[in-house]
């Protein structure tokens, strides 16, 4: 990553010592590298295809580059960042094809998991989500694009966890990552309409206890046409090069 792109993310100020990760756990160290690092990633602060200059990124983040080395190399393993042959790290591409693989994959687990809420969620755990989407409703035009989708990655995270099922928590959690941008890009070329009363009727299904309606209706929520990403992902790659803030 150049020194002096507009894009890298400022960490907070932290005491400065002789060895960067002095005085901390190196458990908690490669955490909170790992975390930062996948911000990045996820938004695209590594622009595709750049290499991630680990000597310049370790000064930013005020670690030494071990615990930075471990966090890219899970981050690669799990499709944030990519590893280029005598590269390195290299910013992840906006691949339209991988795009829409990961939608389709985010669509089956979802019918799956909203199958599984259906048999497991508790009366009481569906009222608390229906709280939460009417919250959503409420005020969702006066709200930044941004938190708009961190509400609705909340509320499918919220049915995930319904499932008692850790790994499909897990598994969702990382699949939101990955089209975390573009999705963010999506929202503000589409926003929902006036007068949609967020999540309701399929909350309404969930109630019910209708897996077959839940299924259809998240497929039709989360599925999207090529086409569909292929606009989404140029109107992305302007705003990484622009500057956007996120």
């Amino acid at each position: 990553m150049h020194s002096n792109s507009k894009r890298s993310v400022k960490s907070a100020t932290r005491p400065k010592h002789s060895n960067p990760d002095a005085g901390q756990k190196s458990g908690s160290i490669t955490d909170r590298v790992y975390e930062e690092v996948k911000l990045m990633a996820m938004t695209y602060r590594f622009r595709p295809g750049e290499r991630i200059n680990e000597v310049l990124l370790a000064e930013q983040l005020q670690v030494s580059r071990t615990p930075l080395r471990e966090a890219l190399n899970r981050l690669s393993s799990e499709g944030y960042i990519s590893v280029a042959p005598n590269r390195g790290f290299i910013g992840r591409e906006l691949d339209p094809t991988e795009i829409q693989g990961l939608f389709e994959l985010r669509s089956i687990l979802e019918q799956g998991i909203v199958r599984l809420a259906c048999e497991r969620a508790s009366d009481e755990e569906l009222e608390a989500l229906k709280l939460f989407a009417d919250d959503q409703a409420a005020n969702w035009r006066e709200k930044p694009t941004l938190q708009n989708l961190r509400d609705d990655e909340e509320f499918h995270l919220r049915i995930a966890r319904m499932t008692g099922n850790a790994e499909l928590v897990k598994a969702l959690e990382q699949i939101n990552g990955r089209i975390h941008f573009v999705r963010w890009i999506d929202l503000r070329l589409r926003p929902p309409p006036p007068g949609v009363r967020h999540n309701g009727e399929f909350i309404d299904m969930l109630m019910r206890r209708d897996a077959d309606a839940c299924a259809k209706r998240i497929a039709t929520m989360i599925n999207r046409r090529y086409d569909e990403i292929v606009e989404v992902i140029r109107a992305g790659i302007a705003d990484i090069y622009v500057g956007a803030e996120f």
